[in-house]
């Protein structure tokens, strides 16, 4: 079997076209929202991505013609469509895993020569097409939000704690709406410190830190949610060994990311340092097993492999594991060195959860702690801890907001 995908405007497109192409047992198997790709679709409106699984013995083409594949054209009804009935200019052919030819008309190329760019160095050119869209995205977001308020006149003590906000990597739009907030009530209230009423209101965006709480007699599930490259393993046996060597609970581990290469004999190997059970589970159906096996542990701890944006399978795989553990602790595992963009990916990618808490990553990596301010914004959910190092159990700790608040003020 192989796989093709397929960009369309809708699902009958999309079919449509598969079956014209692939044949009727072509088998449907993804679908998710992208963006087209090219600096003229910056502002256009995502498209469905589809992907099908085929026989190529059993394609149309296959079935009714002999003749050598390069001697044939087709023309994608997608491509069609999504050009308004008419084709770009360029002509595209591929030979399926080789060259692809940009311009192909022979003498009239070129000076009559035929260009062709391998795929390796149409991927690379497209890898860097797409990083230069979400460069130039961040920076009108960012744009649009500074404009409005480029000249806008605070008051000189408001002004320099703005810039104090902006300097510690608070989002440009956040820290105006708290200036303008802060000018406000100065108004109301002109004998009030400028620096004490924004440390109001951060405190007020943070709320309080909420930890895991262990009942006791009961058993907690703690779910670890997040991406891949946040340090999300490291920081769950970081908690897993701060309840069973600190606070002398019995705790058990359940690991799910059987993706990764070698995460599994790392995980065993913190297991049998801190005296703790390991359940290694490959598919859902083994989670019952495994909570059985455990049923003495007080708590929990269940490590899940990063998702992807738009991986829709694994949004299944999640939550049918929330279905049979109903965890009383979701945490999701944000890095506190990401970029504003790609933590709101990160989330939105998880918006499908609606009960978790946000623990924090990699504080010790940058000195900058409005990114803290951004995601608690951002997701508006409480913090529960962070992490200051690759130590275990002892570079984690609860969220300090006060803390947190102090060195943002500070700058």
């Amino acid at each position: 079997m192989q796989v093709k995908r397929y960009h369309a405007e809708n699902m009958k497109q999309a079919k449509d076209a598969a079956i014209r192409e692939l044949g009727e047992d072509a088998v449907m198997i993804s679908q998710s929202k992208v963006r087209r790709k090219g600096l003229k679709n910056l502002f256009r409106k995502p498209v469905l991505e589809v992907q099908f699984a085929y026989d190529p013995a059993k394609t149309p083409s296959a079935k009714k013609l002999s003749l050598p594949y390069s001697s044939q054209s087709y023309t994608s009804p997608i491509d069609n469509a999504m050009y308004g009935g008419h084709l770009p200019p360029e002509s595209y052919q591929s030979s399926g895993g080789g060259l692809l030819h940009l311009g192909g008309h022979g003498e009239k190329g070129h000076k009559g020569k035929n260009t062709a760019v391998s795929s390796a160095q149409f991927e690379q050119l497209d890898k860097r097409m797409n990083s230069f869209e979400s460069m130039l995205t961040d920076f009108l977001d960012k744009f649009t939000y500074v404009k409005r308020d480029i000249t806008y006149d605070y008051p000189e003590e408001v002004q320099k704690l703005l810039g104090k906000l902006v300097e510690a990597q608070v989002r440009e739009e956040l820290a105006h709406s708290i200036a303008r907030q802060t000018e406000q009530m100065l108004k109301k209230q002109p004998g009030v410190n400028a620096a004490e009423i924004i440390e109001h209101f951060l405190l007020e965006q943070f709320g309080r830190s909420e930890p895991i709480l262990h009942r006791k007699f009961t058993q907690s599930v703690i779910l670890m949610l997040g991406p891949t490259g946040v340090g999300k393993t490291t920081t769950m046996v970081k908690l897993a060994a701060d309840f069973s060597v600190k606070q002398k609970k019995n705790v058990g581990i359940i690991n799910t990311d059987t993706y990764r290469i070698g995460a599994q004999e790392q995980l065993q190997t913190y297991a049998d340092i801190l005296g703790v059970p390991l359940e290694v589970v490959y598919d859902t159906h083994e989670l019952e097993s495994a909570m059985e096996n455990l049923a003495d542990r007080d708590l929990i701890f269940v490590d899940t492999a990063g998702k992807r944006p738009g991986d829709e399978q694994h949004k299944e795989d999640l939550l049918e594991i929330v279905r049979i553990l109903r965890p009383e602790d979701v945490l999701l595992c944000l890095s506190a060195t990401t970029s504003f963009s790609s933590i709101k990916e990160m989330v939105d990618t998880y918006g499908f959860i609606d009960k978790y808490r946000v623990l924090i990553t990699k504080i010790d990596e940058t000195k900058y702690r409005g990114s803290i301010l951004n995601i608690s914004w951002y997701t508006q959910k409480p913090l529960a801890y962070v992490t200051t190092g690759q130590k275990v159990p002892d570079d984690i700790e609860i969220a300090d907001v006060e803390e947190i608040v102090k060195q943002i003020i500070k700058g």
